[in-house]
C-alpha cells in the first residue's frame, strides 16, 4: 500500500477474521483511507442544517466541494441506499475509488438503515473487485450524536458479514466470481479509536459465535 499523505501510518486495531477477510478499525477518514474502495455515507441534510464536519468535510474538500455540490444540485440526493461511485478521485488522494451511500433523513436514522448501508458497501466493494475497503458511517460528521441505541459496531458488522456470506454462497454455486476482498476497515476518529476497537471486537466475537 502507498503511504498516507502525512507519511504517518494510522493507528489500527484488529477486530477479527471471517471468511478469510480481515476486519479492523483505523484512525483515518474516508479521504485518507489507503484502500481500493473508500465508502462514506451522507444524509439528505445535516442535523439542524449545520455544515458537515470531520472526515466527511475533509473528503468534500479533497474533492473540491463536489460532494456537497452534487447533493445541492439534486444529482445525488442522498436518499436511503442511493449510491454514487467516484472512480477517479483527485490526484494525491489515498483511496483508488470512493463510494457514497445515502442515509436519507437524519431524523429517521435507525439500526436497519445502517445495517442496509453496510450491506450495500460490502456488495459494491465485491462488485468493484476491491481487495481492500474502508467504511465510514459519517453520522457524527452530520451532527447525529445520539447513537447509543443504534448499537453501531454490532449492526455494521452484522451487515458486512451477512453480505459477505451471501456473495460467497453465490460463488460456491457458480453464479458469481469468488470475491477478491481481503481486508475491511472501519474508519474511526483518533480520540475514539481505543474504545471503538473494544466495542467492535466484542461485537465481532458475539456475531462470529452466533454464526
Amino acid at each position: 500500500m502507498s503511504k498516507q499523505p502525512s507519511d504517518k501510518l494510522p493507528i489500527r486495531h484488529p477486530i477479527g477474521i471471517a471468511h478469510c477477510v480481515s476486519f479492523d478499525v483505523a484512525a483515518w477518514g474516508p479521504a485518507m483511507a489507503d484502500v481500493d474502495l473508500s465508502v462514506a455515507c451522507m444524509f439528505e441534510h445535516e442535523v439542524g442544517d449545520a455544515p458537515i464536519a470531520g472526515g466527511l468535510l475533509a473528503l468534500d474538500q479533497a474533492l473540491d466541494g463536489q460532494l456537497t455540490r452534487l447533493r445541492a444540485s439534486g444529482a445525488f440526493r442522498a436518499q436511503p441506499m442511493e449510491t454514487v461511485l467516484i472512480t477517479t478521485p483527485a490526484p494525491g488522494m489515498a483511496p483508488r475509488a470512493i463510494l457514497l451511500i445515502g442515509l436519507g433523513d437524519p431524523g429517521e436514522l435507525s439500526s436497519d438503515v445502517l445495517r442496509r448501508a453496510t450491506r450495500v458497501a460490502m456488495r459494491e466493494a465485491i462488485r468493484h473487485g476491491a481487495r481492500t475497503m474502508a467504511f465510514a458511517p459519517s453520522v457524527l460528521d452530520a451532527g447525529h450524536t445520539d447513537n447509543a441505541a443504534l448499537n453501531m459496531p454490532e449492526v455494521m458488522l452484522d451487515g458486512m458479514l451477512g453480505a459477505l456470506a451471501a456473495d460467497l454462497l453465490l460463488a460456491e454455486t457458480g453464479l458469481a466470481s469468488e470475491p477478491l476482498l481481503q481486508h475491511c476497515t472501519f474508519d474511526v476518529g483518533a480520540p475514539r479509536i481505543e474504545s471503538a476497537a473494544l466495542a467492535f471486537q466484542a461485537a465481532f466475537a458475539k456475531l462470529h459465535d452466533a454464526r
